[in-house]
């Protein structure tokens, strides 16, 4: 075999390990997901226009906790959401928009009260959990579940209907949670001023608290 013949071989051989390591190292990694896109229905980098949950104050009966770090609250604990006290039957609307991403059916951890969490991907790292949450029972579970409006893969526009709330007893409600890279945050950081004053106006109605604890 000649010299030129020779570094022809070199480079193939080269190349395939390449193209061989390359590969390995592609199959060794996690599939990357593609950016969120919102299709232009909305502008997903408009972080300070979340609003509330309700269609009406009248709607909500009570407000036991909002968000908090630590139980240096007036509720006296970590809360990762918002709670909000619907009555019976009442809209529960989207306070921003998104994508469908999920719907949880199953308990909350070491408890008894079932869950029915619908989850709402509002751009590349913030989504939105409304977790409709009752008494152990899951014919309730089952109804609750029947009076969802979106399922999986639906888009929603802020103010859209996501369910109607079943609430059969008193403590039932819907945990309202924003998550940015997956950790809970205070809602107020993504709220529109004046969706904060409403808020902050039902809470006062009530208690006068804040709506977030550090």
């Amino acid at each position: 075999m000649d010299d030129m013949n020779r570094q022809v071989c070199a480079i193939g051989i080269v190349i395939v390990l390449v193209v061989a390591v390359g590969v390995l190292f592609m199959l060794g990694q996690e599939p990357v997901e593609p950016p969120f896109d919102s299709q232009g229905r909305y502008d997903s980098t408009a972080l300070n226009n979340m609003g509330v949950i309700y269609s009406n104050q009248s709607h909500i009966e009570h407000w036991n906790n909002g968000y908090s770090e630590s139980d240096a609250c007036p509720w006296g604990a970590a809360h990762n959401g918002l709670d909000y006290m619907f009555s019976n039957n009442s809209p529960v609307i989207a306070a921003a928009p998104g994508l469908v991403i999920g719907i949880e059916i199953g308990y909350l951890p070491n408890s008894t009260v079932y869950k029915v969490g619908v989850h709402i991907q509002f751009n590349d790292s913030v989504w939105l959990e409304y977790g409709f949450e009752g008494n152990a029972n899951e014919t309730l579970r089952a109804q609750q579940v029947a009076m969802l409006d979106v399922e999986v893969g639906d888009w929603v526009a802020k103010g859209d209907q996501i369910a109607r709330f079943l609430k059969p007893i008193e403590y039932d409600h819907v945990h309202f949670g924003v998550y940015l890279n997956d950790e809970a945050i205070c809602p107020r950081l993504v709220m529109g001023e004046d969706d904060y004053n409403e808020i902050m106006s039902l809470i006062q109605s009530f208690h006068p608290w804040e709506l977030c604890y550090p």
